[in-house]
This record gives structure tokens, sequence and C-alpha cells, in this order.
């Protein structure tokens, strides 16, 4: 089965998914970076969907003004790591919340993708970390 790739928009909460579809990350990839209209400002990463949800792609972010994570070509996450980084923001144990860090996806911006992830509408609205 092939892969679709989607921009999801993580300035909306919950995320947004932008009108386009790509057979390929790198025309995804090329988008961000040419700034798709209406999203020039966004938090803007890459899903990509076989059947639902595999990963997600924190694109390339060479600007530490972007206040986003700062590499230099895509870093892409495992949408079940990210269900299980979730888990572990939410959980009561504040030595697990202490655990759950990931420099592309903390839990402000993981938050927003609950829909595409089928994540528990229950969690703090921030991390107490």
């Amino acid at each position: 089965m092939s892969s679709a790739y989607r921009i999801l928009c993580l300035s909306h909460d919950p995320a947004i998914a932008t009108s386009s579809s790509y057979h390929y990350p790198e025309g995804a990839e090329d988008a961000i970076r040419d700034q798709i209209q209406g999203h020039a400002h966004c938090d803007l990463v890459i899903g990509r969907y076989s059947g639902g949800l595999v990963e997600i792609g924190c694109p390339s972010t060479p600007d530490p003004a972007t206040g986003r994570c700062v590499h230099g070509s895509t870093v892409w996450i495992d949408s079940d790591w990210l269900r299980l980084l979730a888990a572990a923001h939410t959980s009561a144990d504040t030595t697990v919340q202490h655990a759950a860090q990931h420099r592309c996806m903390p839990w402000h911006r993981l938050r927003r993708l609950r829909n595409a992830l089928d994540l528990p509408r229950t969690g703090p609205d921030e991390p107490t970390t």
C-alpha cells in the first residue's frame, strides 16, 4: 500500500490538514519551505498516511527564531511512539511526566494531534514539568 503525505497545521487546536496531498515526502517538505498560502507563519508538520496515520514528520527548521526545534532535515516520529509519549504526558506519575520529553513534540504540540492520533480527550492543558 502506498503512502500519502498531508501537511498538518498545529497552529489550530486540534490540528487541521491542509487541502493538498502528496505522493512523496519531498513534495510536502517543498510546500512547507515555499510557505503554503494561508499558513505562512503556522506550525506545520507532515503526516504520512497509509490507511491511518503512520508517522509525523517534523520538517527542517534551520531558523531558531521559529520557536520550534531546529534540525537540518525532516525528523520522522512513529505514530505509536507519539501515542506512548502522550500517555506519559497524561500520566498521574510525575516521574513519568518528567521522562516524557521529545525535542520535536513537546506536549503543547502533541496534544493538538489528538484527533489524528485518536488520543483520549483527557489530559493536562500543559505538562506539569
